[in-house]
């Protein structure tokens, strides 16, 4: 049964999975809005995979099977919206009831409600998107607490036993994969609309540039001397002369910038003396009310009797253009520090998705390996004619795979909590050593148990020492590392105290364990990392521990270190900002 239970999880993962490309490739293609026969095309694909999920379900209960379509139908209403999830669900819930069965009502139900309460959510949590994670786990515990109200359409003696098998499940694996699902299909969407923004950028960059390759020309003639002798309605229209007020006069003393005016003479002068152009050129001119204006100019020797009589010219107002292509080369530059941090960004992101590829398998094995535990004892549990000593033997192991369970996921959401900045940090006056005495009564009795010798050592004899900081936090980093060292630690000792250097206290975990590789060392404080990268390590972790103490110890200021042999064990150090009092 285990077996085929995994397998069929299995199928129902990789078909959510086709279900999210669905979203990316077909309903994302482009930003516009999609029309009614789209919709309802959409919903048509969804159903059929909606039947899919239907024909790979799994046993939990003699004549009750389940699969993962209430996952799916919840986040197709979150992203789909109304028509192609309320097409989906009348597809599946027809396939439903036509095949029958003692579920065939509750079947119909979980369909109806699961699409129903994704739409709700839509409609009236519009902004579910600012804290995803919570948002998302949300809808999923919502509309699996209602999937198991909907046993009250089985029979009646099928009730109890439907819900005793299915309430962990619909707590432990289809709620958490509601908000997977759901974060796969909020990345698409972010990744989809970054894409068309930036399509977007590149249709307004291209018309810019053809704004500016339309503008109106500029056109004059001028006197071997430089005086001028006509011009077009342009010129006069861009500088607010008349014609009367700037025929006859010089060009150069009349309209060039002085930084300019002796240069541009002198081009002048040689155009004249050696009767041809030798390049165009671009400079600016002042307008009327003294505003400069910039040209770029092409220009022509006239002749008379092969006398050279005068130049002309045509020019042509870029000055929006200068100023483009002056912004054009700042975002050149900021593209050129973006890519520069996305090439980092990706190594990062390449390096953090093989780490969390082993996260996600290792927190895998975390999860189903106490699950296991339940579901089989709990069957064996019903067992009436078990002894009481196995009773009670069964019971233990199902609390402390529970515990187990527990833990994990206690580890999860606490470094999603850290990194979407839900922790704050309070400060008040810790007294240090009775906070330590009270750690080492608490794992006394724990380092005993393993035979381990418990050590305080550091702590003051004769003035209480007071540091002003996160007592609470400070506490859970010191049982985060005490727990590691009594875990890791098989014979000797672990040691742990504190002592003042600079404007720094040092708190420090000693043990006698396995030690940890000199190449792993820096790797143990960063999240979804241990020291032992393999599926098959020997102690059980989700490798979140130590990410999370080096988190709130950042947010108290302070940083931490490990020193470490193979075989010799390991210290952790911690500092901490502390004044010492005068």
């Amino acid at each position: 049964m285990k077996d085929s239970f995994i397998v069929a999880l299995l199928q129902n993962t990789a078909i959510l999975l086709t279900f999210a490309m669905l979203y990316e490739n077909f309903w994302l293609k482009d930003d516009r809005k999609r029309n009614i026969a789209t919709q309802i095309l959409t919903g048509m694909i969804i159903g059929a995979i909606g039947i899919l999920l239907m024909f790979t379900p799994w046993l939990l209960v003699p004549g009750i099977v389940f699969d993962t379509r209430s996952v799916m139908l919840s986040i197709a209403g979150l992203f789909f919206g109304g028509i192609p999830t309320i097409v989906a669900i009348i597809i599946t819930a027809t396939l439903r009831f036509v095949i029958g069965g003692e579920g065939q009502w509750m079947g119909v139900a979980v369909i109806a409600f699961s699409g129903s309460i994704g739409l709700l959510w839509r409609k009236y949590r519009p902004n579910w998107r600012k804290k995803y994670f919570l948002e998302l786990l949300s809808l999923g515990i919502v509309v699996h607490i209602v999937m198991s109200l909907c046993t009250v359409f089985l029979p009646h003696e099928r009730i109890l036993p439907t819900l005793k098998a299915i309430a962990i499940p619909l707590i432990l694996i289809y709620s958490p994969a509601t908000m997977l699902l759901g974060m796969i299909m909020l990345r698409q969407y972010i990744n989809a609309q970054n894409k068309f923004a930036q399509l977007r950028l590149i249709e307004s960059e291209r018309r810019l540039a053809q704004i500016l390759e339309s503008g109106n020309i500029a056109s004059m003639a001028l006197n071997k001397d430089g005086t001028i002798r006509y011009c077009n309605d342009f010129l006069l229209k861009i500088t607010g002369y008349s014609f009367s007020e700037i025929k006859g006069k010089n060009w150069f003393k009349t309209f060039i910038v002085d930084e300019e005016r002796t240069a541009m003479f002198q081009l002048f002068s040689e155009i004249i003396f050696n009767k041809r152009i030798n390049s165009n050129f671009d400079n600016y001119i002042l307008s009327k009310n003294g505003k400069k204006i910039y040209f770029s100019w092409y220009n022509t020797v006239l002749f008379s009797s092969n006398e050279v009589t005068g130049v002309a010219c045509i020019g042509v107002d870029i000055t929006k253009k200068k100023s483009y292509e002056a912004q054009l080369k700042e975002k050149n530059e900021a593209y050129k520090l973006m890519n520069e941090k996305l090439i980092e960004a990706k190594e990062k992101a390449e390096e953090s998705d093989r780490l969390k590829t082993v996260f996600l398998q290792n927190i895998s094995h975390e999860i189903r390996t106490p699950m296991n535990g339940i579901l089989g004892f709990l069957d064996l549990l019903n067992d009436e004619n078990i002894l009481e000593e196995d009773r009670k033997n069964y019971i233990d192991i199902i609390n402390k795979s529970g515990k187990r369970l527990l833990t994990t996921i206690n580890d999860v959401i606490e470094i999603s909590r850290i990194e979407s900045g839900q922790v704050r940090i309070t400060h008040s006056e810790v007294n240090v050593d009775e906070m330590m005495a009270y750690l080492y009564n608490f794992f006394m009795h724990q380092a005993s148990d393993k035979h381990l010798k418990l050590i305080l050592a550091g702590t003051t004899s004769s003035n209480d020492l007071i540091l002003k900081t996160d007592k609470p936090v400070l506490e859970g980093i010191l049982i985060n590392l005490l727990k590691n060292a009594i875990k890791f630690t098989t014979e000797g000792f672990v040691e742990f105290g504190y002592y003042h250097e600079n404007n720094s206290l040092i708190f420090y975990v000693k043990d006698s364990g396995c030690g940890i590789p000199a190449d792993r060392q820096k790797a143990v404080f960063e999240r979804f990392v241990q020291s032992d990268l393999s599926i098959t390590r020997a102690y059980e972790g989700s490798g979140l521990g130590l990410a999370i103490a080096k988190s709130y110890i950042e947010m108290l200021e302070g940083k931490i270190w490990v020193e470490s042999e193979i075989n010799k064990g390991s210290t952790f150090f911690f500092s901490l900002p502390f004044h010492k009092q005068i």
